[in-house]
Formats: structure tokens, sequence, C-alpha cells
């Protein structure tokens, strides 16, 4: 299996390579013939993107590593590297999120064995001297990780550090990187929740450890849920193969029949829970077409004892077996948009090639073109800056549109009928419902959150796309319209020289949070591939970490602006302060005491804030993205005014052109 893996990464990396050197050929006989016509073009720029944005598939599968502390996951994973590099403590000791790459993937920027970076780091960037500078915090051996790395609860240390970087010699790691995360859950102070959710977002794979005594009970059930919701399958009718349950601390004095029995157990116990939490959005999302059953889940859960020869050789060869299935389908992800890179630069060439051949026509004909295109422009684009506002102003009712849906399901699932439903459909007995109840109500309604405000997400974006398509129609270009239009991934795409989607995304560099921007950003750059990275929005997709991105699509998360920690403050709430129920049915007496519990803590403020935040966001990002639009809009027109007004001669156009169709055979 290793020489397989071994085969399938060196496969991708001669993809690549291969591909970086068909366009370096390019860019060379593009050099071959400089002429002042070419230079406005910036065509070696463009070129040069393409290598870049080459050289940036190359990023290795991340499987992360989740759960609470103690669970065992930086012991897990010195285990799998057989090295003991991460600091293990039975205490909360991870407060950063640590990334191991392999050594050959330091770039030569770091000399350090461990480099911490700010929140925003993404895996690829570690290739790009630019961003390893923008989010570098500091570097050096392994003390730095001891330093800034862990909780330090004798001293009141702060720091920024969101990302550990770690270089090792691993074998593991020259064909997948591992990711370890904090497991301080339940403390909202120490921010290890919001990491440990931010760091499904580096995620390809994910391993859920969970202590054997106890296995998957509690808030481990529902912050598991949390995360695995938010990595949908790969292939919808494989859908765990890229998850893996562990239970950890499987000490020898358990027998081994006791072992087998603690997966079939648990899974069903929580089957519903998962069903709720985790499955259903994923066929909502057309990435699932039947919920797995028990026995699925219970197949997906190894025993884990680093003294145990069985356990440790089992649960490290079916980490490998998950690298395998992850690297398998990066290499179709890297084919997929290397062929992309490949169009893109096809489709722009020939696009250069239209307006050279163009030029040939009289200064007077072009000229009279442009400006009869402008009038046109002017009209239709007074209409659609209407419409724009008509769109950002609605993000007003869609916000009370989804907080009137969101009430119905609150209101529906915390009344006492509804709650003695659930606990008893749920529950076997009175202690385990006590315990899990806060969770698995404060999850239901983070669930509801995401597919709500997902869906009026999508709907909006696709209002927008209508927008700036019909924008793109609108604006004056020197190709004729049938010769400038192209596909390129799913989406049919204007190349007249100006790119609407991209002057767009390109006015929301530098803004936090996206709202609804971040699920049109993700499917634009999934579709586009590089050829959005061609200008300014190459820098808004590498800072959210989409560009070349193996998912290609953000989960939710990020499109909310961060992690939804909303279940975890509501099982706060919620408390556990049922020890004393009335007489009587103790699921009605114990439904009394949440509602009651609800109404005390003003619960529904906290399903309504992330909510508002999404829609202000969404509106303060469209404003922006639409105020870049309009100016580069007005920026390309000018330029095509007086490229027009300019006299070309037709035997060097010609030249040029014959030099275009040179460059362009490469692709």
């Amino acid at each position: 299996m290793d020489v397989v893996n071994k085969k399938t990464r060196h496969a991708i990396s001669s993809m690549i390579e291969k591909s970086v050197v068909n366009v370096i050929g390019a860019k060379e006989a593009l050099l071959s013939h400089t002429h002042s016509y070419l230079n406005d073009f910036l065509l070696e720029d463009k070129l040069d993107n393409g290598i870049y944005a080459l050289k940036n598939l190359d990023r290795k599968p991340v499987i992360g590593f989740f759960g609470h502390f103690d669970a065992g996951k930086s012991t897990l994973i010195n285990t799998i590297i057989d090295e003991k590099l991460l600091p293990a403590k039975y205490q909360p000791a991870t407060c950063v999120v640590n990334l191991l790459m392999h050594e050959d993937d330091r770039p030569n920027l770091i000399n350090g064995q461990v480099a911490l970076f700010s929140k925003g780091f993404m895996p690829h960037m570690i290739h790009d001297e630019s961003m390893v500078k923008t989010y570098l915090i500091e570097q050096g051996d392994t003390s730095v990780l001891d330093r800034l790395g862990i909780h330090n609860y004798d001293e009141d240390l702060s720091s920024d550090a969101y990302v550990a970087v770690v270089f090792s010699t691993a074998e593991i790691l020259e064909r997948a990187w591992l990711l370890d995360t904090p497991g301080n859950l339940n403390d909202e102070d120490s921010g290890d929740s919001e990491k440990a959710l931010g760091g499904v977002e580096l995620a390809d794979g994910i391993v859920f450890l969970s202590k054997t005594t106890g296995f998957m009970s509690d808030v481990e059930l529902y912050f598991g849920a949390q995360i695995i919701r938010q990595r949908p399958p790969l292939d919808k009718l494989k859908p765990l193969e890229h998850i893996l349950f562990v239970q950890s601390h499987c000490h020898s004095e358990i027998p081994y029949d006791e072992v087998l029995k603690v997966g079939d157990i648990a899974f069903k116990r929580c089957k519903k829970q998962f069903d709720d939490l985790v499955f259903e959005s994923w066929k909502n999302d057309g990435k699932l077409i039947t919920c797995p059953g028990q026995n699925e889940l219970s197949n997906r859960t190894l025993p884990f004892w680093r003294e145990n020869e069985k356990y440790r050789n089992e649960l490290v060869d079916e980490v490998d077996r998950m690298v395998d299935y992850l690297t398998s389908n990066h290499v179709e992800i890297v084919k997929d948009n290397i062929e992309r890179i490949n169009k893109s630069l096809n489709v722009m060439l020939g696009q250069v090639i239209h307006e050279l051949e163009n030029k040939k026509d009289s200064v007077e004909n072009r000229v009279n073109d442009i400006l009869a295109q402008e009038q046109e422009f002017r009209k239709e684009s007074d209409i659609l800056k209407k419409e724009f506002s008509e769109l950002i102003s609605s993000c007003r009712a869609r916000e009370v549109h989804d907080l009137a849906t969101l009430r119905n399901f609150y209101d529906s699932k915390t009344s006492v009928e509804s709650l003695t439903k659930l606990i008893e459909s749920s529950f076997d007995n009175q202690k385990t419902a006590q315990n899990e109840i806060g969770n698995y109500i404060g999850q239901l309604l983070t669930t509801e959150i995401e597919n709500t405000l997902k869906g009026s997400g999508k709907a909006f974006s696709f209002d927008l796309d209508s927008l700036l398509v019909r924008w793109q129609k609108s604006t004056p270009n020197i190709c004729k319209e049938s010769d400038c239009i192209s596909s390129v991934g799913n989406l049919e795409l204007d190349i007249s020289g100006f790119d609407s989607r991209a002057a767009f995304i390109g006015g929301l560099s530098g803004i936090s949070s996206l709202g609804a921007m971040s699920l049109y950003v993700s499917t634009i750059a999934s579709n586009l591939g590089a050829y959005i990275l061609v200008g300014k929005a190459a820098g808004v997709l590498t800072s959210l970490g989409l560009a070349s991105s193996v998912t290609s699509v953000t989960s939710f998360v990020a499109a909310i602006g961060g992690p939804i920690t909303i279940g975890i403050a509501i099982a706060a709430a919620i408390g556990y302060m049922f020890y004393r129920l009335a007489g009587g049915s103790w699921q009605k007496g114990l439904a009394k005491k949440v509602c009651e519990a609800f109404e005390k803590d003003s619960v529904w403020e906290k399903v309504e804030n992330p909510v508002k935040d999404f829609w202000v966001s969404t509106e303060h990002a469209t404003k922006s993205g639409l105020s870049e639009l309009i100016s580069e809009t007005e920026c390309f027109i000018e330029s095509l005014k007086e490229d027009a007004s300019k006299e070309y001669n037709v035997n060097e156009l010609s030249n040029c052109i014959k030099t275009l169709s040179k460059v362009k055979s490469f692709f």
C-alpha cells in the first residue's frame, strides 16, 4: 500500500511539474517576440499566475484529529509518526492547531522545525512566500510549541498563534499532512472550541477520538457531530470513507469482547442523533443518498492503546488506508484543476488574438463601435444598479424570513410536548438524558441555523450572479459576441477582457466576515478554477483559503465568518441542573426543566444573533463588491476608448497574432 501511495503522490507531482514546464515553454515562446502591441495585455504576468496556480495544487490531503482533551489525539499522532513530537499531557495541552508536514515541504523561508502562524493561514500557503511572511509569528525548535502551543495555566501569556506547522521526516507525511486540534472544549474562554471547529476548514479526512469508557457520550457526541457535519463525503456512495472513530484508552484490563461491543452499543444509542445532526444535512446538500446505518458507523470504529500492538497496528493501517483514499481522490481533483488552468490560459490567449484582429479595423469604426456600446451600457447599467440596490435592500427581508423560519422551528422543538417526545425517542434512561439533552438541543438548533442560512444564502448568491451575468453582457467589448463566449468548469463565461465576477470579488478584499458572499465566492472558485485567479480576485481567494483548495468549496463554518459555537452556548445555558425531578413521567419533568432553563437564559437570543450577523455581513460585502464592480467597469471602458483611438500597423498585428498562435498551441 505504501508503494501505491508513493506512486500516486509521485503521479500528482509529475502532472503538476509537466504542466509547469508546459507553461514555461509557452512563456519562452512569448518572450521570443516582444512587441509594444502585446505589452498592455500583461501576458507574461498571466502566464506566471498560471505557474503559481499550478504549483499551489501540489498540496497534500490533510487528516484532522479531533476530540476532547485527554482523548489521546497528540498521543495517537505521535504513534502514527513514530516520534514524540507533539506535547501530550493529562490535562488540556494543545492550544493551537498543529499541522504536521514533511521536512521536504519546508520552504526556504522557514529554517526552524516549528513555525507559528496567525489565524487565516491555510495549508497550501506554505509554498507562498508572501503568505508565509503575512501570517508568520515565530519559528524555532520544538520549544516554541512548549512555550506558545500549549495551555499554560500558571502564567498569563497571550498569543495570536493559531496554527503551528511542525516538520518531521515521518513517512506518512510524504503522502498526507496530519492535523492536531485543541480539546479544552468546555471552556468558552480558552478559544479551543473555535480553533478545533476552525480546524475543520483545513481537513479533508477526520479521525474523531473518544475514550472507550463513555464512548461518544455527552459533549463528545455533539461536538463530533458538529465537526463531521462540516465535512460531507467525497463520494455519496461511500459516505464514511473519510471518517474514522477511535475508542482511545483501550487499556489491557478491558476484555477484547467488551471493546468490540463499545462501538455497536454507542451507535445504536446515538444513531438518531447522527441522522438529525449530520446525515440529513448531507442529504439536503446532495452529498448523500441514504443515511449510513448503525453497522456502517460501528465498522468505522477502531480501538487504540499505544502499548497494545494489535490495536496500534490496526489503527495505523486504517489511517494509512484513509490516506490512500484521500490521495486517490486528490489525483482527480488535481487533474481537473490542471485542465481548468490550461483551458483558462487558452481562453485568455484566444481572447487577446481576437482583440488584435479587431485592431486591424479603422480607428473611426472602432471608436464608433465602442461609443455605441457605451451608450447602450449606460441605459442597462442604470437598471442593473437599481436591481443591485434592491437585492442589497432585500437582506433585511431575508433576515426577517430566516428568523421567522427559525422561530417556528425553535418553538416547535422547545415546547414541553415536543421535548418530551424527543427525550422519549432518543434516550433510554434518565441519567443519560439529563447529561445530553442540552447538547442535543443545542446542536439541533445549530444544524437548523446552518441549513436555513445556507439555503437562503444560496438563493441570494443565485440572484447576485444573475445580475453579474447581465452586467457582463452589457459591458462594452471589442470582440464579436460569439467569439467572447467560452466555458470553464460548469460556467459559461464572457472572455471579452473584462470579468464582472472577478471585479466584484475583488471588492471583498480585506472584509473579515462575508455572510452569503462566502458561499458565492466558494461556488465561483470551484467552478472557475484558475481563470478567476488572474487579477485582484486572486488575493481574495487566497485569503479565504479557496485558491487550489482540495475540497474546492469551504464548509459553512467559514461561510458564516467563523465556527458556530451556539450549540455549546445553549448546552451551557441549560446546564446540568436536573438533579431532582418531580414524580410522574421523568421525561415530561425533564422537558419542563429544559423549558424553564430556556426562558431563564434567553436562549432564543443565541439563535437570533448569528442570523442577524450573517445578513449584516452579506449587505456590507455586497455593497463593497458592487462598488468595486462599478469602478473597475469604468476603468475598463476608458481603456477601451483610449485603445480604439490608436492607429495600428496591420502587418505588425499579424506578426503578433502569429506569435500568440504559437504560444496558444502549448495549451
